[in-house]
């Protein structure tokens, strides 16, 4: 029976990506000054340091950013010069990756598309593509075979000898990882006690990003990674935001300002198992605002995962000190900011 063509993937794409490169290139790229790498063999492209990065409002997932519009003649990949240099490598590579996409590989943004089903969704593809590019560039294949082989289950142990034989930052080795093994699995690095000091994760799991400083949840391994190792502890992924769930979660002290963490589905210590739900942020929020009274049904907050209200677009952040009931009917009933009495109230004379 004739099947039709099959939806390109995020690796799908990636595979073709790296084909444009030739291996003598990708070894440059790898093992050289990533910087002169592409000087020499993506001319006119250039590369520029620069010691007051944060500024620029850079909106890439990266400590940089490809720019090809002030001078089409001219592109050039912009990187923060404060980062130590596996980080600044892995950005340079991931950055010329959205440089192939806008020359010699235009024709993959089709396929883009059709992964991100939409244009905000093609721009997230795409980034996710550059930072799959970057990791495979810096890691070769060979070498995660021999690390983990065929297992199923990543360990921070894993990323730690991949860090010690390789240049690759600690990001683009948890890239390589995640995309290897098959469980659904993210790996976070913390640096500051509570504190998501990056993450990357596959993109099986509900949702695969979880924002560079976001907090853990209080009293979990993660939170107390910087102060003991922990083997398949339940940790909620994404903590208080949107598409929360509960994993199992391994740490790994690596020195006094940094732990590897890796959450999976799967405990690592092969013991049966059960995960739960993890609540969401929103569960036990009031139906109306507590502003005005009104229903919130409209939107979502990407902080706390609640409704936002029609009228005045707060959600369950933050509560207002006074009753959200009016003070004349005594109903949850619709209220301009800073009044007592519901709008009925105030037309009725109350």
């Amino acid at each position: 029976m004739p099947t039709g063509p099959t939806r390109p993937t995020v690796s799908s794409v990636v595979d073709q990506l790296i084909g444009l490169v030739d291996l003598d290139v990708a070894v440059d790229l790898a093992r050289e000054d990533p910087a002169t790498a592409v000087a020499l063999h993506f001319e006119p492209l250039r590369v520029i340091a620069l010691p007051d990065f944060g500024h620029l409002g850079n909106t890439c997932s990266t400590d940089g950013f490809y720019e090809a519009e002030l001078d089409p003649d001219r592109p050039t990949i912009i990187f923060d010069e404060a980062v130590n240099p596996a980080r600044a490598r892995f950005t340079i590579v991931h950055e010329l990756g959205h440089h192939l996409f806008a020359t010699v590989g235009a024709h993959l943004l089709d396929d883009l598309d059709l992964v991100g089903r939409s244009a905000a969704g093609a721009g997230l593809a795409e980034e996710r593509a550059c930072h799959e590019f970057s990791g495979r560039i810096l890691i070769s294949d060979q070498l995660i075979a021999e690390v983990i082989g065929d297992q199923t289950q990543l360990l921070p142990a894993h990323l730690v000898e991949l860090r010690a034989r390789t240049t690759a930052s600690w990001d683009a080795i948890a890239v390589r990882c995640v995309n290897w093994v098959s469980a659904r699995t993210a790996v976070v690095y913390i640096r500051t006690l509570g504190i998501v000091g990056s993450s990357v994760s596959a993109p099986r799991l509900a949702s695969p990003w979880w924002p560079r400083g976001s907090n853990v949840q209080p009293g979990g391994p993660l939170a107390r990674a910087l102060e003991r190792d922990h083997v398949a502890a339940k940790e909620t992924y994404r903590a208080g935001l949107a598409f929360a769930e509960q994993l199992f979660c391994d740490t790994l002290r690596v020195n006094d300002g940094l732990a590897v963490c890796v959450l999976g589905d799967r405990p690592s210590n092969g013991r049966f198992d059960i995960l739960e739900p993890a609540e969401p942020a929103w569960k036990d929020r009031d139906e109306f605002c507590a502003w005005d009274g009104d229903e919130r049904d409209h939107d979502w907050c990407d902080r706390c995962s609640g409704r936002l209200c029609r009228t005045c677009q707060r959600c369950g952040c933050e509560q207002p000190l006074s009753s959200p009931n009016c003070a004349g009917c005594g109903l949850p009933a619709p209220r301009n900011p800073g009044f007592e009495f519901c709008r009925t109230c105030i037309l009725d004379g109350r």
